[in-house]
């Protein structure tokens, strides 16, 4: 399989869409759709409308470059990268725990720095 038909493979899978979800999308049949999947045909005339739904750049589905998500986990600390294995290792439940927690802390760390710095008199 080639890199453009595995990335719109992974993407629709990560979006949780269905191959007809995509298709109709696109205004082509699921077939036609599935044709890009496998790699016997790519999408050169879908490749914008594809990047569009799935949030990334041409040159990603084409392979040219890495997702930005690949290149942080890459260039991380060795203490991330032990933290992000002991999450993977974990149930479905704790790793729901660890998703609240860590949105009520991201979301918290924005409204600080949303909120204007109060000047002295």
């Amino acid at each position: 399989m080639d890199i453009t038909a595995s990335r719109l493979r992974e993407l629709r899978k990560s979006k949780q869409l269905s191959q007809e979800d995509v298709a109709k999308y696109l205004g082509i049949t699921r077939t036609g759709y599935n044709k890009y999947e496998s790699g016997d045909i790519k999408p050169v005339r879908k490749l914008n409308e594809l990047a569009i739904l799935f949030n990334v750049s041409v040159d990603y589905l084409l392979g040219r470059e890495e997702s930005t998500l690949e290149s942080k986990v890459r260039d991380v600390p060795p203490h991330i990268s032990e933290q992000l294995e002991k999450y993977l290792e974990l149930s479905k439940s704790g790793k729901d725990i660890v998703d609240i927690t860590l949105n009520a802390v991201y979301e918290q760390e924005n409204i600080n720095r949303q909120r204007p710095v109060r000047q002295l008199p």
